[in-house]
């Protein structure tokens, strides 16, 4: 769109022109990544691409989405009439519709020429899927960095251009794809966007900030199952310093917040994570082999514990094993991770992966101890009715490690102090072998909740964080150890247990000389 219809109430400045003028596509993928620092004039460029989008092209379906309703409203809805006047010269140049008809989806804006922009809410993969319906010609999807990169990809996939005939004059339309994403640095999906959109484009930073300056399009070719498509990445680093709206008071407010915030809101720094929770340190990451040959050197003098976090459909599942050593020092040195086992699988994999090993323990969470299900061998034999049942049954010496409600905050203070425990010197006592690549990338992904400040934000993973902090909780040599070593069950029926109450009521009666049970020897009964 090389034209950019101006407006008295929107004059584009510099990196909005940029946007405006980055390129649709009919055969090609045309992605352009705007942002960098706030106050950069994102979502007011972003709602007018969209704007020009549908006025260019008749018939255009746009949809611009967010990770909550209201966010999406607030940013682009309310906007609307102080950037684009709803009527000029006497006529009428969109309108709003809150309910959907045949023809657009509900929270539409609407043209006269058979274009609409639709304002959609995506929380997550699962919201997403259930949209299978969905076919745009442009996508903008604002603050990407809070979707997960699967999420993306789906969405990705409901933009295609089309050839179709206007409604209104029966003309043939041939409507490209543009896809626009929003964001600034930081959020659960900071690693993904910098790895597919600012890693391979930025050419040079600022020496002193680190800020992306200058940028170059990335070419790359997706495959397909209909062949190949070129795919073309374009980021435009956006500041507040291009906004010449933007007043000091915003900036100044955007000085004061705390280092790693200030590089990311008011730089553009994507080298720094605000609100990221755990900081694995680089020296507590060892080589794989190292950490393999540390375990298989001292055999005698090394407790093997595996840790457990058993995901329920569709969620994943975690195990980790570490070695002890009697020095007190610990390597994390092996994981499991997956999805969509069967639970006795699940096990019998843990097992063979634990072939060649003196495992001291398995740490169970507290849930696994719960009767449930009948768990069978690979010969349809009945081995359990606890999870608990299944790991005793493959010989992996269960140990349960109280995990419910409220101790949740307890792991991570354990993985937070974990994280700066050295020896006098200087070695880390927690060590983390690379090979456990599931359980480093969601410590260095995992981020502060923006409402719960004590929980990670929904959409991290956190399947093998949490079978790391359910070890840290049995077993430290400086954390304070509260795990134990064996858990009583009750499974009594409510009946036994109402009658072994009654019964141990009267014991204690009895004991106290205020009833007798059996025969007196005086009685004469014989």
């Amino acid at each position: 769109m090389a034209v950019v219809t101006v407006t008295p109430t929107y004059q584009p400045h510099e990196k909005q022109m940029m946007l405006h003028n980055a390129p649709a596509s009919f055969e090609e993928i045309s992605i352009t990544l705007y942002g960098g620092s706030r106050g950069g004039g994102k979502s007011a460029g972003i709602l007018a691409d969209a704007f020009m989008f549908c006025t260019t092209y008749p018939g255009a379906k746009c949809c611009i989405i967010r990770e909550r309703l209201d966010a999406v409203k607030q940013s682009f809805l309310d906007k609307l009439p102080t950037l684009f006047p709803q009527n000029a010269g006497g006529q009428q140049i969109y309108d709003y519709r809150e309910k959907s008809s045949s023809w657009y989806p509900s929270r539409s804006i609407i043209f006269p020429n058979g274009s609409y922009i639709t304002l959609q809410r995506v929380a997550d993969y699962r919201e997403a899927l259930s949209q299978q319906g969905w076919e745009f010609h442009y996508l903008a999807i604002d603050e990407v960095t809070k979707q997960d990169e699967r999420t993306f990809n789906y969405l990705l996939s409901t933009v295609r251009s089309t050839q179709q005939t206007n409604p209104y004059t029966g003309e043939l339309l041939k409507i490209p794809t543009k896809v626009v994403l929003g964001c600034n640095p930081g959020g659960k999906g900071h690693k993904w966007v910098k790895r597919r959109f600012i890693d391979p484009t930025v050419v040079t930073y600022d020496p002193i900030t680190n800020a992306p300056l200058e940028t170059k399009d990335h070419v790359e070719i997706m495959k397909t199952a209909k062949g190949d498509i070129k795919v073309t990445v374009r980021f435009i680093p956006a500041s507040y310093k291009d906004n010449p709206f933007l007043n000091a008071s915003y900036a100044a407010m955007l000085e004061m917040q705390d280092e790693n915030r200030k590089k990311m809101d008011l730089y553009g720094n994507w080298d720094v994570v605000a609100g990221k929770m755990f900081d694995l340190r680089e020296d507590q990451l060892i080589d794989p082999k190292l950490a393999f040959s540390l375990v298989d050197k001292y055999p005698e003098n090394v407790d093997i514990y595996i840790s457990i976090d058993w995901g329920y459909k569709p969620s994943y599942h975690s195990a980790l094993w570490h070695a002890v050593f009697e020095d007190g020092r610990v390597v994390t040195f092996k994981e499991m991770y997956g999805q969509e086992l069967i639970f006795e699988d699940f096990v019998k994999e843990i097992k063979n992966q634990s072939r060649g090993y003196n495992i001291t323990a398995t740490l169970l969470p507290h849930d696994m101890y719960r009767n449930g299900d009948r768990y069978r061998d690979d010969s349809g034999r009945v081995i359990g009715e606890m999870k608990s049942d299944v790991f005793d049954y493959y010989g992996l010496n269960p140990i349960g490690v109280e995990s419910g409600k409220g101790k949740v905050e307890m792991r991570y203070d354990k993985i937070h102090s974990s994280t700066r425990l050295d020896t006098s010197d200087g070695v880390p006592i927690f060590r983390v072998s690379r090979l456990c690549s599931s359980l480093i990338d969601e410590m260095n992904e995992a981020v502060y909740d923006d409402f719960n400040t004590g929980a990670i934000a929904k959409g991290c993973k956190d399947h093998a964080i949490d079978a790391y902090g359910l070890f840290l909780v049995y077993y430290s040599s400086d954390i304070a150890p509260i795990g134990f070593d064996d858990v009583e069950i009750d499974t009594r029926t409510k009946l036994q247990r109402k009658l072994d109450e009654e019964e141990e009521a009267l014991d204690a009666l009895a004991e106290q000389g205020e009833v007798f049970f059996g025969v007196s020897l005086e009685d004469d009964w014989f």
